[in-house]
């Protein structure tokens, strides 16, 4: 057991958080120790009814959060740029502060496919979707940070497989994020859903150090980091690598044995969410990329770039203004 799988998250009490993709995996294990310690927690996912039976299960391991509404369901739809806004958009008819949000939930490698937004689904789910949720919540997010004794925080969950991604990373345009990244015949085999999810764990990196420039211009004292949370053995993973080849029952053993529980998982996120060491050196942990021990790493170059970082903000505000605008004018 690491330093960081012993992490225990300091006092909650009175925090408002949100964690995509909270039902299973990872993200209930990151769900569950916010709400242990006191925080208020939206599991955010498309299923109601898978929210409830965690939620209950969380509630059932720990009776003192019984009946208390510590763990709530956020109807969260990240398969639209619509449903992700609306989501935003019911959270502030909630709530008059958020203090962490954690971008838990992605696809993985898949076949290639669209959302009915036009794009790639993918980086759509991934990356486009995570930023109208959370270019929505931004002014609440500045001004919660701005009350005393404040401490607002936005995790995204990236990977090592960012440094698989194509040079450039291939999303500032629709017709770039919709290219398959592979030759006809490997579109859906290893090499195309690979390059793919990779492009979109990226494109995580530079939403974390792009956000961290909005808080900044907003003189907030708001973190945002990203994250590698390593090898996990997620539910996700293992249905993955029993569906990409014909030696999917080989690497499902490797990854069984080799791999992070979710559990163990969830810690370098909680660590970035929640540890008052990274408050109290906020300054070196602005728009940081943490590795699965908690320490500052560097991305590979084009997660290092200024230059991308400004150009993927950019096109995301633009290609998601223009996919709300186009749905707006469809609306009856």
């Amino acid at each position: 057991m690491t330093a960081m799988t012993k992490f225990k998250p300091p006092s909650l009490k009175g925090k408002v958080a949100i964690v995509t993709g909270g039902n299973r995996g990872m993200g209930f294990h990151i769900v569950q120790q916010l709400a242990n310690h006191g925080a208020k927690v939206y599991m955010a996912s498309r299923s109601e009814s898978a929210a409830a039976a965690a939620i209950s299960q969380i509630e059932a391991e720990n009776p003192e959060l019984d009946g208390k509404g510590s763990v709530v369901f956020l109807h969260l739809d990240l398969s639209t740029v619509a449903g992700a806004q609306n989501a935003a958009e019911r959270f502030l008819q909630l709530e008059s502060k958020a203090d962490i949000l954690v971008h838990n939930a992605a696809l993985m490698s898949h076949p290639y496919g669209k959302t009915t937004d036009g794009l790639e689904d993918t980086l759509a789910v991934n990356h486009f979707a995570p930023f109208a949720f959370t270019r929505t919540l931004l002014p609440l997010l500045i001004s919660t940070s701005k009350q005393p004794s404040s401490d607002v925080r936005v995790i995204t969950v990236s990977s090592a497989i960012h440094a698989r991604a194509p040079p450039g990373g291939r999303f500032l345009s629709i017709s770039e994020v919709n290219e398959t990244l592979a030759s006809a015949q490997s579109t859906d085999g290893l090499f195309g859903r690979y390059a793919r999810y990779a492009r979109s764990k990226l494109a995580n990196i530079l939403f974390a150090k792009g956000l961290q420039k909005e808080f900044d211009s907003a003189s907030s004292p708001a973190l945002s980091i990203a994250v590698n949370p390593g090898g996990v053995a997620t539910e996700t993973v293992m249905n993955n690598m029993g569906s990409v080849t014909l030696i999917g029952p080989v690497l499902r053993f490797l990854v069984g044995n080799l791999a992070s529980s979710p559990l163990d998982g969830a810690a370098a996120a909680l660590y970035a969410a929640t540890s008052p060491d990274i408050r109290h050196q906020a300054a070196k942990f602005k728009g940081a990329y943490l590795d699965p021990h908690g320490k500052i790493s560097q991305p590979n170059k084009d997660g290092q770039s200024e230059e991308l970082v400004a150009n993927l903000w950019a096109a995301s505000d633009d290609i998601t203004t223009q996919i709300l605008s186009r749905h707006l004018s469809q609306s009856p």
